[in-house]
């Protein structure tokens, strides 16, 4: 560990750890060692610990970057990919859609996200209705996920409840290969997961 590595105390559930330094939440959340439950504290409010993973290894304290950059298009996975074919947010995964070019489905944090792409005209008479189209569900909300075959792709649906009996539905279509990857890390975080 570097003199100048961070650390973060950790909190899972009512138990707090460390501090911990950085490049060890790393590699745990990397090798699924560490819950996706687990936060660390900022010095302002209690994170999700999996957000460590959005932040490339280079850009933190102690490892030759600097603190002040945050996330940028310019390092980590998506690295000297145009605007338009990298995600939206500093996601820790990332999914096209196969469906929607420039949309994403995206685990931020303990949030599935989707996001990105010009709206098409029924999305934007959906959003003027009140019903969104994109936006996030938290994973503990998530109620279910199915994911149907649909020919070279498959259709990911994601539900959450909003309000008291609300159904609130994030629709997209993956690669099969995506879909796959979509379907380990909820299953990690133990979702229901639904074939269609």
């Amino acid at each position: 560990m570097s003199k100048s590595e961070l650390e973060y105390p950790v909190k899972v559930g009512d138990e707090t750890f460390g501090p911990v330094p950085v490049s060890r939440l790393r590699a745990d959340l990397e090798r699924g060692e560490l819950s996706h439950s687990a936060h660390i504290w900022d010095g302002k409010r209690w994170v999700p610990a999996v957000a460590l993973l959005a932040v490339p290894s280079d850009a933190l304290p102690g490892n030759g970057g600097a603190s002040d950059e945050g996330w940028s298009g310019e390092r980590g996975r998506w690295a000297g990919m145009s605007e338009d074919k990298r995600p939206p947010l500093p996601a820790s995964r990332a999914w096209p859609a196969v469906d929607h070019p420039g949309r994403w489905l995206m685990l931020y944090g303990d949030v599935l996200v989707l996001d990105g792409g010009t709206p098409t005209a029924g999305e934007l008479l959906d959003r003027f209705a009140g019903r969104a189209t994109t936006g996030g569900i938290p994973v503990d909300g998530l109620v279910n996920v199915t994911l149907a075959p649909a020919g070279d792709a498959v259709t990911v649906e994601a539900c959450g409840i909003e309000g008291m009996y609300e159904v609130f539905t994030l629709r997209c279509q993956l690669s099969t290969d995506h879909a796959a990857e979509l379907r380990s890390e909820l299953e990690r975080d133990e979702v229901r997961v639904v074939s269609g």
